[in-house]
């Protein structure tokens, strides 16, 4: 019965063909390849050539004046340029919680009751909240809303909801700088604004009326 026709790596080849393989793993080769398929004669009929057309082929490094130059160039291009994966990191400042404003009457302290807002300072933009009752449940709704100042630049957030370093929940920012949390329990959380180049924290985020 014949023996089947072998296939032999591609890296193996060009390691036979450089003679890096030892004595044992050439022979090796050498014997698959009497025995190979039509598509491994093929690579290495390629790569007979290949080596026999670049054998005397010699690289000769630039002058001395040019490499410093381009070396130049480059480290200059780097410096002018952000490393990647660097992101800017910074803290929201609580600027206004309307739990602090001194109620007028009996119907704004039911309003109080329903609805509370707080906003957050950061150099580029604000963050307004707006958190609201469910009715009877205890859960309550968070709105926000970036508010970009005019040297702003518009970004697109993802925001997480996090407690205790544990993911609560995430949303998305839409084109108008909102986002909606639905049904978070009372309690102390952080909320982290996550774009491209820069993440936002918000700490401590006090969730409740």
């Amino acid at each position: 019965m014949a023996e089947p026709e072998k296939k032999v790596n591609f890296a193996g080849l060009v390691e036979w063909m450089e003679g890096r393989l030892s004595e044992h793993e050439a022979s090796r080769v050498e014997e698959a390849l009497a025995r190979a398929d039509d598509d491994t004669l093929a690579d290495a009929a390629w790569l007979r050539k290949f080596f026999e057309a670049t054998d005397n082929v010699l690289i000769e490094s630039p002058p001395q004046e040019v490499r410093d130059t381009l070396e130049d160039a480059f480290e200059a291009k780097v410096r002018d340029q952000r490393k990647p994966g660097f992101v800017e990191r910074a803290v929201g400042v609580l600027a206004f919680d309307s739990n602090m404003q001194p109620a007028m009457g009996l119907r704004a302290v039911d309003s109080q009751r329903s609805r509370r807002q707080l906003i957050f300072h950061l150099d580029t933009f604000d963050l307004a909240i707006n958190l609201l009752a469910r009715g009877s449940d205890r859960d309550l709704d968070l709105d926000g809303q970036i508010l970009p100042n005019d040297r702003a630049e518009p970004e697109l957030f993802s925001v997480q909801l996090l407690c205790d370093g544990a993911e609560q929940a995430m949303a998305a920012v839409d084109e108008f700088g909102s986002f909606t949390i639905q049904r978070i329990p009372p309690g102390g959380y952080e909320l982290v604004l996550s774009a491209d180049q820069i993440e936002i924290l918000i700490t401590p985020l006090d969730v409740g009326l």
